[in-house]
């Protein structure tokens, strides 16, 4: 369970830095393009795709450390207002809609390579695929997939481990 744990964590960091690097790249990218214009006269074209592909690297590459510290927006506020079997049902909920969301990420990005690995940014000089941008989608899906499971599987250790520890007991 910690090599596990270590092992999320550290894809957490190397996915907030990502995020962090795309921030940077879209920072720099706006700020030359205002100076270019409006000092300079003139125009670098990639930098709205170069800003629309850091973006959604920002965003998805985002949600990973959140997911790996359950900072992401849920039914918290539900959640943790409740004991029991309750907290258990909505928590197990909780976990089964984040594995889907995970495995519909992943799903989306097979079902869109075909097409996106075949379009290329007609601004940049080299042929760049579309598929750049749908990459972290699909990093992201996985991990969300992959740590879901995990607490799933951890979920249904703890609680029948749980009971079969009281019937033993009883």
């Amino acid at each position: 369970m910690s090599l596990y744990k270590k092992i999320t964590d550290i894809i957490a960091k190397i996915a907030a830095w990502i995020a962090m690097l795309a921030v940077i790249v879209i920072v720099f990218f706006i700020v030359s393009e205002l100076i270019r214009r409006n000092i300079f006269n003139k125009s670098f074209r990639p930098t709205i795709e170069i800003c629309g592909i850091s973006f959604l690297w920002m965003a998805f590459m985002g949600i990973i450390p959140l997911y790996n510290e359950n900072g992401l927006m849920r039914l918290d506020f539900l959640i943790s207002r409740t004991r029991g079997i309750l907290f258990e049902i909505l928590y197990l909920i909780n976990k089964i809609f984040s594995f889907g969301l995970g495995i519909i990420m992943v799903v989306a990005y097979n079902y869109q390579y075909p097409y996106v690995s075949t379009r290329f940014y007609s601004t940049f000089a080299a042929k760049v695929p579309y598929t750049v941008q749908y990459i972290p989608m699909a990093i992201a899906g996985a991990f969300i997939a992959v740590k879901a499971l995990w607490e799933i599987i951890d979920w249904f250790i703890r609680v029948v481990g749980k009971k079969g520890r009281e019937e033993a007991g009883a």
